[in-house]
C-alpha cells in the first residue's frame, strides 16, 4: 500500500504536453498483471484507502507510469487505437518472451535507422496492441 504523504508521482520532465501516466484497461486483471510482470518486470501497488479496487498503478524500476484498470466487458481489439511504446533492453528476446506469454506478433520488426532504434508491436493476451523499442 502507498502512503499518500510519500506516494511517487509521475515524471512531466518539466515539459507541458507529455504524456506521463496512462490507464490500460482490461477485463482480466490477474491475468494482465501476470503478462506484464513476465514480460516487462512490472510490479504493482494499489492506493492507500482508494475507492478502485479493480485498480492497480504500474511501478516500473521504482517510478510510478500509469495503471491497469478492470473493465467488465472483454476488450474489444481496434486497429485505430493509440500504440503505447515501452523501452526494452534487447528486442528479439523480449519479443521472444512476448510470444511465450502468449502474445501475437503483429506485423514486422522496423528498424528506424540512424541510431533511433527498432520497434516490434504485440498484441497482449487482452487484445491491446502495445510496441516494444530497444535501442541497439
Amino acid at each position: 500500500m502507498i502512503n499518500p504523504q510519500t506516494a511517487l508521482k509521475p515524471d512531466s520532465g518539466g515539459t507541458l504536453s507529455r504524456s506521463v501516466w496512462f490507464d490500460l484497461p482490461v477485463h482480466n486483471l490477474a491475468d494482465a498483471m501476470s503478462f506484464y510482470e513476465g514480460l516487462l518486470g512490472w510490479s504493482y501497488r494499489q492506493m492507500k484507502d482508494s475507492p478502485l479496487s479493480d485498480y492497480v498503478m504500474i511501478d516500473a524500476g521504482g517510478k510510478l507510469i500509469g495503471g491497469l484498470r478492470r473493465v467488465d466487458a472483454p476488450i474489444q481489439a481496434r486497429a485505430d487505437a493509440p500504440v503505447l511504446y515501452f523501452t526494452v533492453e534487447k528486442l528479439a528476446s523480449k519479443v521472444a518472451r512476448a510470444r511465450e506469454l502468449g502474445a501475437e506478433i503483429v506485423g514486422s520488426r522496423v528498424d528506424l535507422g540512424n541510431d533511433r532504434g527498432s520497434y516490434q508491436w504485440i498484441r497482449d493476451r487482452e487484445g491491446h496492441v502495445i510496441g516494444l523499442w530497444a535501442f541497439q
